[in-house]
């Protein structure tokens, strides 16, 4: 069985002849911009630094983005599409709302004012 990162080790290398950032760089990204508004939200609020972290599930079609909150409650942060890197919000546990794109993992100035630690608007 293999593990997560040897999946989007996988996955970065069929991206790194198309593109100058592979797919796992780009997803690593992403979750650093979402831990980063997490600790903008405990620091606004004077809370103590929390446990926050963001995981990815390797689907056939999508890699999903989780949060695991302090309590380790998992909820669906987003969809990363694996063919183009366009991101979708979540619809439900285990498919996007394909209304429209929120950004591109390979474009972080297209989401970055979109991402909240709660989710992508």
């Amino acid at each position: 069985m293999t593990t997560r990162a040897e999946q989007l080790n996988e996955l970065s290398n069929t991206w790194a002849n198309n593109h100058n950032n592979t797919l796992a760089t780009a997803l690593i990204g992403l979750k650093d911009v979402i831990v980063a508004d997490y600790a903008r939200f405990l620091k606004d609020l004077d809370y103590p630094e929390d446990k926050f972290g963001v995981e990815f599930d390797i689907g056939k079609k999508y890699v999903k983005v989780v949060s695991i909150s302090g309590g380790g409650s998992r909820s669906v942060f987003c969809f990363v599409e694996i063919l183009n890197g366009n991101i979708w919000r979540a619809a439900s546990w285990k498919a996007p709302a394909r209304n429209f794109i929120r950004g591109n993992v390979f474009d972080q100035k297209s989401y970055i004012d979109r991402i909240r630690w709660t989710g992508i608007s």
